[in-house]
C-alpha cells in the first residue's frame, strides 16, 4: 500500500500536518465572517459529516475490511469475525485474572 505524505507510520490516528492546517485556515475563515445564515449552513454541513456520513464510512471500510481479510478461505466474514471477537474476549478474561 503506498505511504501517505503527510501519515507518521508511528501513530495513523493522529491529525498530520496538512489536516492541522486546514482547520486552523478554516477557523480563520469562520472569524472573518459575520453573515449568521452562513454560519448555520456551515454548521448543518459539518453535522452531517461527523453525524451521518463519517459513521456510514468508518462502517462500510470496516465490512469491506473484514471481508477482504476472509475471502481468501471462502467462508463468511461474520462468522469469522465471531470466532475473532471470542478469541479476544477469552484472552482478555485469561489477562485479567
Amino acid at each position: 500500500m503506498p505511504k501517505h505524505p503527510e501519515a507518521n507510520e508511528a501513530n495513523s490516528l493522529e491529525p498530520t500536518i496538512g489536516e492541522q492546517f486546514r482547520y486552523e485556515e478554516f477557523k480563520r475563515g469562520l472569524e472573518k465572517m459575520d453573515d449568521v445564515k452562513e454560519l448555520r449552513e456551515i454548521a448543518t454541513l459539518l453535522a452531517k459529516q461527523a453525524l451521518l456520513l463519517q459513521p456510514a464510512s468508518i462502517r462500510y471500510l470496516a465490512k469491506e475490511a473484514a471481508q477482504n481479510l476472509t475471502s481468501a478461505s471462502g467462508r463468511d466474514w461474520s462468522s469469522v469475525a465471531s470466532e475473532m471477537r471470542e478469541h479476544l474476549l477469552d484472552q482478555s478474561e485469561e489477562s485479567a485474572e
